[in-house]
């Protein structure tokens, strides 16, 4: 799966011969072949007579470089009225022609294999290809009928637990608390399973609203149903039921802690049981087939590095303030040069960078969701720097460290344009870098990106340019840039930066090699070769 991008006509011709616009005309490409051996090759210095048998006409085509087949029509005008060409005949002649170049014009590779490029039109933005489209049918759809309590379902009581059991996490210091705080986001997790557990209670269960109490969640015999329920019926994994039990195991601790006396409240029965669980489900984890890092799974998501670098390039195209022509709906088409409405170009700005950074600093999702000038994005003079608290990153809370690390210093002028010409076009009372742009919910516009929302437009956005690039769509996440790097830099890179890299990304050298790298056996074993030899 290469981007190709064509070097001479017949290049172009043959891709052309493949094309729906060819293979739904049979006509076409004869009308076309003739048009181009009568009268366009001509005018690039080749004689009609030596084209008429077929294995010329594509030897000259193959002769000459696309980028010099400047003004074919005017070529093809010039030489029919030198043969008194009827208009009929000019006219269909001319028609296989115009098509034939309308349909470069909307390829992928146009600007690149004419030379025309100047910045100021879009490369092909559409081919076609549409995740939510391709993803229609083929999953469960459950997000169509969430059963997860409204935070207005809660009755008074429940919210007053929820709320002390908020306080009981979170508070930096709590009466006969054995553990840490725990950090807004973590509860956050916690807060969504309670949710979800109440509603599964008040809707699968018969359970009236004003009879939930939180401590129901802590019941090992409810726990296990709803798990095996969640398992069973919504077709979850054992990574699901693992959260699910770390917050039944949470609101255990708050409900018995005043009577624990010994260290992590091995005395009281109720939370070693949850324990338990969580013991069996982490077992049951381990032989469970990795859905979303399957080899299947896999070869839908990954690209190689070089692919990532290419993807980069050509959003960054995408960003042009012109309209290239484009096929649309219906057979309509936009105008050439047409002006694209500010919100579509800060739309194609916002998916470049976040491609970008994610092809060069392979972050997490959260971490390049929250970045926010003055806080954790710093302008230097020589670029952009990250810096992350240990609240801003998964691994803070258990190191207590900061990270910090600078961006790639070819982002820095690209940067430098969304933040002070774009960005505030749209303002806000935050100051994060990406913000929501979606037409689609209009009351949403310049909102921070929360949850999974950013990895969304990630994965569209890849999928949408993979389409055009390679005609093969890949779906990959901002999680999957993580194992590009890796593995790329395990394969090719400087093994010495293997330490420096794990500390960028937020983890440890170890759970790279384990949880990232994608080289095969074959791979890992090609410097084992000649092992015995004795080195220079």
């Amino acid at each position: 799966m290469t981007y190709y991008v064509p070097g001479t006509v017949l290049d172009v011709l043959e891709l052309f011969q493949d094309s729906r616009i060819s293979q739904g005309n049979p006509k076409l490409i004869g009308n076309l072949k003739t048009t181009l051996r009568k009268y366009v090759l001509p005018g690039y210095g080749f004689s009609p007579s030596e084209l008429k048998k077929e294995e010329d006409l594509l030897s000259a085509l193959k002769e000459l470089p696309i980028r010099d087949f400047k003004n074919p029509e005017t070529h093809l005008l010039s030489i029919a009225a030198a043969n008194q060409l009827s208009d009929g005949t000019l006219a269909n002649y001319k028609s296989a022609l115009n098509r034939f170049i309308c349909w470069a014009q909307d390829q992928a590779w146009y600007h690149d294999a004419f030379g025309t490029y100047d910045g100021k039109l879009t490369p092909r933005m559409w081919a076609g290809y549409n995740l939510g489209r391709e993803r229609k049918g083929k999953r469960r759809q459950f997000s169509a009928n969430p059963y997860g309590l409204k935070e207005e379902e809660f009755s008074p009581a429940l919210k007053r637990q929820v709320d002390q059991f908020h306080r009981f996490v979170t508070a930096p210091e709590i009466p006969k608390r054995k553990d840490s705080p725990l950090r807004q986001t973590t509860f956050t997790t916690y807060w969504h399973a309670i949710r979800l557990f109440f509603g599964w209670m008040h809707r699968f269960q018969d359970v009236p609203l004003e009879e939930l109490k939180l401590e129901m969640m802590a019941d090992r015999e409810w726990l296990d149903e709803f798990i095996a329920w969640g398992i069973n019926d919504r077709g979850n994994g054992y990574g699901w039921a693992t959260l699910k039990g770390a917050a039944a195991l949470n609101v255990a601790k708050w409900q018995h802690y005043r009577r624990s006396k010994q260290a992590k409240y091995r005395d009281i029965e109720e939370i070693e049981e949850i324990r338990a669980l969580l013991l069996e489900i982490a077992h049951k984890r381990e032989k469970e087939p990795k859905r979303t890092a399957s080899k299947e799974m896999l070869e839908e998501k990954l690209l190689t590095f070089e692919q990532c670098v290419e993807v980069t390039k050509y959003l960054r195209k995408c960003c042009a303030p012109q309209r290239t022509r484009l096929e649309r709906t219906g057979g309509k088409r936009s105008v050439a040069g047409h002006r694209r409405p500010d919100r579509a170009i800060m739309q194609s700005w916002q998916r470049y960078l976040l491609i970008a950074i994610l092809t060069y600093c392979p972050i997490r999702q959260r971490e390049l969701r929250e970045l926010e000038v003055g806080r954790t994005l710093f302008r230097e003079e020589d670029g952009y720097v990250v810096r992350l608290q240990p609240d801003d990153h998964k691994t803070g809370s258990k190191t207590g460290k900061d990270r910090e690390f600078a961006l790639p210093s070819n982002l820095t002028a690209d940067l430098d344009e969304w933040l002070n010409v774009w960005r505030p076009k749209i303002p806000t009372e935050h100051q994060r870098v990406f913000i929501r742009l979606a037409p689609q919910k209009p009351n949403d516009v310049g909102k921070p990106y929360e949850g999974t929302k950013l990895s969304e437009v990630v994965s569209r956005a890849m999928y949408s340019a993979t389409g055009v690039l390679y005609r093969e769509p890949k779906r990959t996440s901002a999680h999957d840039f993580r194992r590009i790097a890796i593995t790329w830099q395990r394969k090719y890179g400087n093994r010495d930066h293997d330490e420096a890299l794990a500390e960028m990304m937020g983890h440890s050298v170890r759970e790279a090699d384990r949880t990232y790298s994608q080289l095969t056996s074959r791979e890992r074993t090609e410097k084992a070769k000649n092992w015995w030899k004795v080195a220079d």
